[in-house]
């Protein structure tokens, strides 16, 4: 009688019919910074970011989302824009996911989880244009076995900030293994052509982690930037995280970025934005939701005669 009982008990919770449900999700970047420069200084506070979402389970298999994304104003600026960042359908079985609409990039939501401090500064391959967060299109993802996971994407390749201006797709396939425990590794490769022009972006990931540290690696290639022929950069990224005690944990990145230099040129094409970045600080949490980090920035660019930038600032994030 008792297994009888225990098993009519446990048929009835597998029989429990779904409920759909939804959660409001919101977000807010904000910082004060001290820049130095060329013998000036410029003082700020900012909110960078402000994200303000909804997520809603129609089943077990299908969900959908909508994110709208208020950003800082760009150079010569002084209003904020808005623009929709998210906006798809999502439909996941087993192992397999499959997304539509305006979707997050596979490879952007991976190598932000990695770094883990979007609030301070983006992750290497979109803070210097190797690509975008969301794009219009589908995404595809299997995990083949417990060790391999293989993703694919087909988008339009002109961002969330611009709707579709030609008949140029932008195709890119990821496949991240886990040999050992803790360890992570990661290759993928996009292209995208228009008239003479191939864009292909390369890129390696590799990342450790356990409870008391946190080591990431990337590697980045763009040949034909911006689909401009000859257009070609690449750069690395090194990144830390040591976990202390209280919530408390101290954080270390370095950037390179370099560009060729084209026939006929004197000077790497991409020489004004080109450099090296340094950045040291903390984070600690003071309450769950709130994220608050101290930290120095410096950026060498490498063009003869531009200063020197280095930055003082406390950084927050809020989740909500």
């Amino acid at each position: 009688m008792a297994v009888l009982f225990l098993s009519s008990g446990v048929k009835a919770q597998q029989e429990e019919p779904f409920k759909p449900s939804g959660k409001v999700e919101v977000r807010i970047f904000s910082n004060f910074t001290s820049s130095f420069s060329d013998g000036k200084n410029l003082n700020k506070f900012d909110v960078t970011r402000a994200y303000l979402g909804y997520i809603y389970d129609f089943s077990r298999s299908f969900r959908g989302r909508v994110t709208y994304d208020v950003g800082n104003p760009g150079a010569g600026s002084n209003q904020y824009s808005g623009f929709l960042k998210f906006a798809y359908l999502q439909y996941h079985k087993g192992n397999f996911s499959l997304m539509g609409g305006m979707i997050p990039q596979y490879q952007y939501s991976l190598t932000d989880e990695k770094w883990g401090y979007r609030y301070i500064l983006n992750p290497f391959h979109n803070e210097y244009g190797f690509g975008t967060p969301a794009d219009m299109g589908l995404g595809a993802e299997y995990k083949v076995a417990p060790w391999l996971t293989a993703d694919m994407i087909l988008v339009n390749g002109e961002g969330f900030k611009k709707s579709e201006a030609d008949s140029t797709f932008k195709a890119g396939v990821g496949l991240s293994i886990y040999p050992v425990k803790n360890l992570q590794i990661r290759g993928y490769f996009d292209t995208m052509k228009r008239n003479k022009a191939n864009q292909q972006t390369t890129e390696f990931l590799a990342t450790y982690e356990d409870k008391s540290f946190k080591l990431s690696g990337s590697y980045n290639f763009q040949k034909d930037h911006a689909l401009v022929k000859g257009n070609d950069y690449s750069g690395y990224s090194i990144n830390g995280t040591l976990f202390l005690k209280n919530s408390l944990s101290l954080i270390a990145r370095y950037d390179l970025l370099e560009s060729v230099t084209k026939t006929g040129a004197s000077l790497p094409w991409n020489i004004s934005k080109d450099g090296q970045f340094f950045l040291a600080g903390l984070q600690f949490v003071p309450v769950k939701g709130v994220s608050l980090s101290p930290n120095y920035q410096l950026w060498n660019p490498e063009k003869e005669g531009l200063p020197s930038i280095s930055r003082l600032s406390i950084h927050m994030d809020i989740k909500i």
